[in-house]
């Protein structure tokens, strides 16, 4: 079975407390399968793992401070699963000539009958510290998985610390989508989505996407800045980042979904 996909999709973003505000633009992830990372990315011209390419995976651009198959191990020896994780496979926004910056990537651990039985969601911000969620998923989901844990990474300076993360994901043949939603005190604070269609990963995929997407990396980028500079005009005012470590994992149980 080929696990290997490009997720062609949009990304939407909604603040609806104390201030109502939204962005919303095109762009495109990879969903590897991690256990077979190197030979995946080694029969590609254009897509390389640790080194310079068009496209690139990088270790140091994930996990902790190891290789990728090195953390994922790390996260299947310590979490608590219904049944055995078998593979992982890893959805993020590759390197494009060098540059990337990914907000969240995600990697399912599926089981041997290729049921999800944890996700672990990384959370980058851009003062470049780290935060790992890393949750079961109760064998009872269907269609979408529903799950939810306490944040704990600084984010957005007008948000702080604290919060409720609540994470919706549903992964098929055809799709990947993805919801997370903050709230603090009990009030919706913001609603992020991430809604994609599935192709086959090829060098023809990926320049195709390419084309569509051409500066990627920089669009996120520069989105995450020009809603920082909406949000103070609009009256939002700046919280104070306060200290954390580079990296972090937070394991959590089932009970959160």
């Amino acid at each position: 079975m080929n696990y290997n996909k490009i997720l062609v999709g949009k990304v939407i973003h909604k603040r609806v407390f104390p201030i109502q505000h939204k962005l919303d633009y095109n762009v495109f992830a990879v969903m590897i399968d991690c256990d077979n990372l190197h030979d995946t990315l080694k029969k590609s011209k254009i897509f390389s793992y640790n080194k310079f390419n068009l496209f690139s995976i990088f270790d140091k651009d994930h996990g902790d401070d190891v290789s990728i198959g090195t953390f994922l191990e790390k996260i299947r020896d310590n979490v608590v699963t219904r049944k055995p994780v078998k593979r992982f496979s890893m959805i993020a926004y590759p390197r494009i000539l060098g540059y990337v910056f990914n907000p969240i990537t995600v990697y399912i651990g599926f089981n041997e009958n290729d049921l999800i039985e944890v996700m672990v969601y990384e959370v980058n911000n851009t003062f470049g510290q780290r935060v790992i969620y890393v949750i079961p998923v109760n064998d009872n989901y269907k269609k979408t998985i529903y799950q939810k844990c306490e944040k704990k990474l600084f984010i957005s300076p007008f948000n702080g610390d604290s919060g409720i993360y609540s994470f919706q994901i549903t992964d098929s043949d055809g799709i990947f989508n993805m919801g997370i939603n903050l709230q603090v005190d009990n009030k919706p604070i913001l609603k992020a989505s991430f809604t994609s269609k599935k192709v086959n990963l090829s060098d023809k995929e990926l320049i195709r996407s390419l084309k569509r997407n051409a500066f990627l990396t920089f669009k996120v980028i520069l989105a995450i800045h020009l809603e920082a500079i909406k949000l103070f005009f609009k009256g939002l005012r700046l919280k104070k980042k306060p200290l954390a470590p580079k990296s972090q994992i937070f394991y959590f149980s089932e009970t959160n979904n």
